[in-house]
């Protein structure tokens, strides 16, 4: 793949500057930078748009929404992310409009909850109803005897403690939706299908250090003193090493355990690369590159008239 000429389609649509027969491309909305950054951590998914003076696209107000759609070649644009318009702040020649995904609701929403015999599924949908949030993939089977979600923490950081703790993802669907999904090794969607070739779709590689983790718990070890925090006793073999007061049935604790040494073995591995632009390249799912898989743990979509359309990666190994 070569990087060809970049094509955009930004739809605005609630307020005074919203285009007016559909969507606008980079030369009608007189976009002189744009950017949109994806990830998996707790920094909120974000567009942002660097515009000429006069653009159609300077009128947006907070609360609008923004959708990004791009291209490479002459494809049609698919989409990348909706995002509602934070400012937009002006500068020398034009004006910067900076606009979040839905998840920053969350950011700013404080729920206090407790749940008995439920799933994690069923608490994170929850959660986001709380936050007015809608709902993508929510792949969270494992079962709670009891939960409680405390009211000074927000409901995004909430979300991120109990993915941390079970090995799951947070990430954004192209329509701004928020998805709560396993992170695992085997089975994570995979971006690109085929090794990335030199000088072709992989245009600059950069690793990190291999640097070895401990798998350290976020609470007490249990060993066999400890077994009776659990709802029932250990069997014999058991790898469970993690007890939490929301993970005390044997499957969750063994959840908290592999979640925490996964965690571990993915962080030993690092790098940073740099792709042609791909619409479909998002955080949270596995790319091949020098003969190894990878995670991508976050990604941004640039489009300037120095590269045209790139994707710079942060990757860690996949497992």
């Amino acid at each position: 793949m070569s990087i060809g000429r970049p094509v955009a389609k930004l739809g605005l649509s609630g307020g005074i500057g919203a285009p007016v027969g559909g969507a606008l491309g980079l030369a009608e909305g007189a976009v002189r930078r744009l950017r949109v950054e994806l990830s998996v951590d707790e920094a909120h998914d974000r567009v942002e748009l660097v515009l000429w003076a006069g653009s159609k696209l300077a009128g947006a107000v907070p609360g609008d929404a923004i959708t990004v759609a791009l291209s490479n070649d002459s494809a049609d644009p698919a989409d990348v992310l909706k995002a509602e318009v934070n400012g937009v702040d002006a500068i020398g020649g034009g004006c910067v409009l900076t606009a979040f995904a839905a998840s920053r609701k969350l950011s700013l929403t404080h729920a206090g909850r407790s749940w008995r015999q439920t799933t994690l599924g069923q608490v994170v949908r929850d959660l986001l109803s709380d936050g007015e949030v809608d709902a993508g993939d929510v792949n969270a089977t494992l079962s709670l005897p009891a939960l409680h979600v405390d009211p000074r923490r927000s409901i995004w950081s909430a979300l991120h403690d109990l993915a941390r703790r079970t090995g799951h993802q947070i990430t954004s669907t192209p329509d701004g939706k928020v998805s709560f999904t396993p992170v695992a090794g085997v089975g994570l969607p995979a971006a690109f299908t085929d090794e990335l070739r030199e000088g072709a779709e992989l245009l600059s590689f950069r690793a990190g250090p291999r640097q070895a983790r401990t798998a350290l718990p976020r609470v007490s070890p249990a060993g066999a003193q400890y077994w009776y925090q659990l709802e029932a006793k250990p069997d014999s073999g058991s790898n469970v090493e993690v007890v939490d007061v929301a993970l005390r049935t044997r499957e969750a604790a063994s959840a908290g355990t592999d979640a925490a040494a996964a965690d571990a073995s993915r962080g030993a591995r690092r790098a940073r690369i740099r792709v042609p632009g791909r619409p479909d390249l998002r955080a949270g799912t596995t790319i091949q590159a020098r003969g190894e898989s990878y995670r991508v743990l976050r990604v941004r979509h640039s489009v300037d008239p120095a590269t045209g359309y790139v994707c710079d990666l942060l990757l860690e190994g996949d497992s």
